[in-house]
């Protein structure tokens, strides 16, 4: 099971990469948003973790290549949410989304993996 994660906060990042491998998931780390299309672009994963506070860092470099579009029929636990989040504006919500407002902590996103898959 391939989970990219989309996170510029490193030692968070490491978190979720360590605990996720230990479970046997293979992890992509990516911590900008050029890493995070190229991955997208090599090969779409079977889970996407993603930091909704990094995501708006790229946002414009996202919707320039459809990222979203691409990404249409990943699930993806969004963490870090702002109220009222429900889905990203050039993305259709798929039915295995999960959103963790924030803040969110490591624990909380690892347990969210379970309910995207």
């Amino acid at each position: 099971m391939d989970v990219l994660i989309l996170d510029e906060l490193k030692s968070r990042k490491d978190k979720l990469a360590e605990t996720l491998e230990k479970r046997r998931y293979k992890v992509v780390q990516c911590g900008t948003s050029n890493d995070f299309i190229t991955s997208v672009n090599n090969a779409l994963p079977n889970l996407i973790l993603l930091d909704l506070d990094t995501w708006h860092r790229g946002r414009s470099m996202y919707s320039y290549f459809q990222i979203g579009k691409k990404i249409e029929h990943v699930p993806v636990v969004f963490y870090n949410a702002p109220p009222n989040f429900v889905a990203l504006p050039d993305r259709n919500r798929n039915e295995k989304d999960y959103v963790l407002p924030k803040p969110s902590e490591v624990e909380s996103v690892v347990d969210a993996v379970s309910h995207s898959l």
